[in-house]
């Protein structure tokens, strides 16, 4: 993984991207969607 820094018009923009240029804010949400959605069946009880 690397990050990156650009500035853009006054606007310091930090980009996390990994060794083949997959940005992270693109797949980090979708594998933790993924991830919560695993943990619906999990039986919660009221005490």
């Amino acid at each position: 993984e690397a990050i990156y820094e650009f500035e853009v018009q006054d606007m310091p923009v930090t980009v996390a991207v990994d060794s083949t240029g997959t940005s992270v804010h693109n797949t980090g949400p979708k594998e933790w969607a993924a991830k919560i959605e695993s943990l619906k069946n999990i039986p919660v009880t009221v005490a």
